[in-house]
């Protein structure tokens, strides 16, 4: 066979459906994170604007 380059390991993660779920769990959580972070900034702006804060 020809030489490609590319290890097992990196065919496996690629072609993998076990490989790809703990980058799945970790786009969901970095999806809640980012919400929660958009969240509460939002919130700190509108407290700011409505004169709750400051």
């Amino acid at each position: 066979m020809a030489e490609l380059g590319i290890s097992h390991t990196q065919v496996n993660h690629y072609g993998s459906v076990a490989t790809r779920k703990p980058h799945a769990t970790r786009h969901r959580l970095q999806t809640v994170l980012h919400g929660t972070i958009f969240t509460a900034a939002f919130l700190f702006v509108v407290a700011m604007v409505c004169g709750v804060l400051g």
